[in-house]
C-alpha cells in the first residue's frame, strides 16, 4: 500500500498524490449548493490600482491580478463565476491597507459589510490586505454565507 501525502486543493478539485507527486490517486469535484439568484445580486471588485499591486510586489507577488484571480478560483470552486461579477476596480481608499476588496448588492447603494469582517473593515466596508489564498479564502467564506443566510431568508418567506 502507497503512504499518501497530505491533501493539496486547486480551485477546481481536491487531489490526493503519491509520495512521489505525480500520481493522482482521487480526485473530487464540488457541486454548486448555492442558490444563483441570490448569488446573482453580488458584485465584487477587486482593487488592482498602483499600490495594491506594489503591496503584491512587495510580498514577493508580481501578477497584479494575483487576488482578483484568488477570489475567482473560490467562485469558480463554488460554481458561481457566472453567477455573480467579479471585476478588477480602482482605488477603494485604503491603499495603505491593500489590497482591497468590496462587495456591493443590488438592494443597497455602495459597498456592504459582511458578517467575518474585522472591525476595521466593517467601518470602511471593504476587505484589506487580501494577499495570500487564505486572505481570499476568507473574503469568499463572508461572501458564501451572505449568499447562505439571504437564501433562507428567501425560503422562510416563501413559506410563510
Amino acid at each position: 500500500m502507497q503512504q499518501l501525502q497530505p491533501s493539496y486543493s486547486t480551485p477546481f478539485t481536491r487531489l490526493r498524490v503519491s509520495a512521489a507527486d505525480d500520481i493522482i490517486i482521487e480526485e473530487e469535484q464540488s457541486t454548486s449548493t448555492f442558490d444563483h439568484d441570490i448569488a446573482q445580486q453580488f458584485t465584487i471588485k477587486v482593487c488592482t490600482s498602483t499600490s495594491c499591486t506594489n503591496k503584491l510586489k512587495q510580498a514577493g507577488i508580481y501578477d497584479e491580478f494575483h487576488t482578483l484571480g484568488e477570489v475567482y478560483a473560490q467562485a469558480q470552486h463554488a460554481k458561481l463565476e457566472k453567477s455573480m461579477v467579479i471585476e478588477d476596480s480602482g482605488c477603494q481608499g485604503n491603499c495603505n491597507m491593500g489590497p482591497c476588496i468590496s462587495i456591493l448588492h443590488e438592494d443597497y447603494d455602495g459597498n456592504i459589510g459582511l458578517e467575518g469582517m474585522t472591525k476595521n473593515e466593517q467601518l470602511q466596508r471593504v476587505f484589506m490586505n487580501v494577499i495570500t489564498s487564505e486572505d481570499a479564502g476568507r473574503v469568499w467564506s463572508c461572501v458564501e454565507n451572505a449568499i447562505t443566510q439571504m437564501t433562507e431568508e428567501a425560503n422562510n418567506e416563501d413559506i410563510e
